[in-house]
């Protein structure tokens, strides 16, 4: 009778962790744990950090340059989050967004925001940000714009 063997791989760019074993608890055991081993972390952040271009605009160009504003509003919400590292925004942040890649903004963004709040792509932050209503990026909008072209 054949052993099954468990194995979890986790592959960021040249990056790779892989654990496996027969024993099923231990290999996830085992994988969490290192994952939260400094140097692991550190190289994972290093190679997210190198992944991302240096301006939203050529953000924008990567994930195929999005034609609705749906989209649109979810990849400048990642890049707040990532680049921007803003736990929350509000629709100003959004709107400055839209000026800085230099693309006509929506005539109501927060109709936009409410779309992507519906499709869980947003949740509503727990503090105002600036006095004004905040959202969040939700860890499925976080995956959605990742898989973007």
């Amino acid at each position: 009778m054949n052993t099954p063997i468990y194995k979890i791989k986790l592959r960021k760019g040249d990056f790779e962790l892989e654990v496996q074993s027969n024993e099923k608890d231990w290999v996830e055991s085992k994988f969490e744990e290192l994952k939260k081993q400094e140097i692991v972390v550190a190289k994972i952040e290093a190679l997210e950090k190198r992944s991302i271009p240096e301006t939203l605009g050529e953000f924008l160009d990567k994930k195929g340059n999005p034609q609705k504003h749906t989209d649109r509003v979810t990849v400048f919400a990642y890049w707040l989050f990532k680049v921007g590292k803003s736990e929350s925004f509000n629709v100003r942040d959004i709107i400055d967004c839209y000026s800085k890649t230099r693309i006509p903004k929506p005539s109501n963004t927060n109709q936009i925001i409410n779309q992507n709040v519906a499709t869980h792509i947003f949740a509503e932050a727990t503090e105002k940000k600036d006095g004004y209503k905040a959202w969040v990026i939700t860890r499925t909008g976080e995956q959605y714009v990742e898989q973007m072209r």
